[in-house]
């Protein structure tokens, strides 16, 4: 039995409620954090100025899929309940959306997401490392994505494009905001050349469309794009390090921003994750049709220094584009412990 019979052979025990022993053996054994955290869903005003909208960004939920599912729960939770109030319009999570690859993994990961769809809220997902290959080793692109979640899953984007039909690896979403038309790309980790191409056409496609690209490595912590050419090992998790890198051509941060980022006007920002140490750094560079890019990593799993309770905290990114249409306030929030998170990578604001 190959590796992809194997993971589709334990998402149909899963799914049917049949949990094989040997997936049992690789459910955690920690028990669950007794820490302090917001019993109920935290009411927080909108405080930007009217015609502002949002959107939501979560980065590496994998922590909380292997181990605090209820946490990633809260997050979406709160995202549905201030949809309205915070003119919510677009969730894009940006990878590693489970630890292991598992099935028991992305039934949480399901059941969180489908919090955000029957809010009717569009989402995108992209794969990171740790969604490829068996246990997550990503020594191919095998993954349960696609067994758990389905185009269906995308039924609130306005408009839904995928590089292949049927998997949810790599897909482009247009939606309306009151600043006019934008576009996400989602691509998968370590994306492929023929998946570039594709996004290069998706750009072009949508010339009107502010776009907003979204992968799980492109930046590092050193406010630096990934770049195994320049920094060899000095930035660590590069893509082109992983194991199906031996297998295909892959791109890192700087492939991206030369074939692809750089070369569109529409493209304003990208987002990832991905990246441990402190989990955060961003840069601008200009495009060469004279735009600012802004570029931005985010993560807050286990690991990411320094340690927060429940493995992370359940900390995402709020972006509020505001009514000026040029300026972008981003603020990090845990709706798990309902506090804000300080400083100038967590709270700054950027124009476009």
């Amino acid at each position: 039995m190959d590796r992809r019979t194997s993971l589709k052979s334990l998402a149909a025990g899963t799914l049917a409620g049949v949990i094989p022993p040997s997936l049992l053996a690789q459910a955690p054994a920690e028990a669950p954090a007794v820490e302090p955290h917001a019993e109920k869903i935290p009411e927080i005003p909108f405080d930007a100025p009217k015609g502002s909208w949002t959107l939501a960004v979560f980065p590496d939920s994998q922590s909380l899929t292997r181990l605090h599912p209820e946490v990633f729960i809260r997050q979406a939770e709160w995202v549905a309940a201030h949809k309205e109030s915070h003119d919510i319009r677009f969730v894009a999570h940006l990878g590693d959306i489970t630890d292991n690859n598992l099935p028991y993994q992305w039934t949480n990961a399901k059941a969180a997401m489908d919090v955000i769809k029957k809010a009717g809220i569009p989402y995108s997902l992209l794969p990171g490392n740790h969604d490829l290959g068996a246990n997550g080793g990503t020594a191919d692109r095998s993954t349960l994505m696609n067994d758990f979640f389905k185009p269906a899953d995308y039924s609130n984007s306005q408009s839904v494009v995928y590089f292949e039909p049927g998997h949810l690896e790599n897909s482009a979403h247009g939606f309306n905001t009151p600043h006019g038309d934008f576009l996400i790309l989602a691509l998968e980790f370590a994306p492929r050349n023929a998946v570039v191409a594709w996004a290069n056409e998706q750009a072009s496609a949508h010339p009107h469309h502010t776009v907003i690209m979204t992968t799980h490595a492109y930046m590092f912590s050193d406010d630096t794009r990934y770049d195994l050419a320049k920094f060899g090992s000095k930035q660590t998790w590069n893509p082109k390090t992983y194991p199906l890198a031996k297998n295909e051509e892959v791109n890192d941060g700087e492939d991206l921003w030369q074939k692809l980022v750089s070369q569109h006007a529409n493209i304003r920002f990208t987002l990832n994750g991905h990246v441990l140490n402190d989990g955060a750094a961003r840069t601008v560079s200009p495009g060469k049709g004279g735009q600012n890019v802004h570029q931005i990593l985010s993560n807050y799993q286990y690991g990411v220094k320094p340690d927060r309770p429940f493995h992370g905290g359940g900390y995402f990114r709020l972006m509020q584009f505001l009514a000026d249409k040029k300026t972008v306030r981003v603020k990090t929030y845990s709706p798990w412990l309902d506090k804000w998170m300080d400083g100038p990578e967590q709270q700054f604001e950027v124009v476009v």
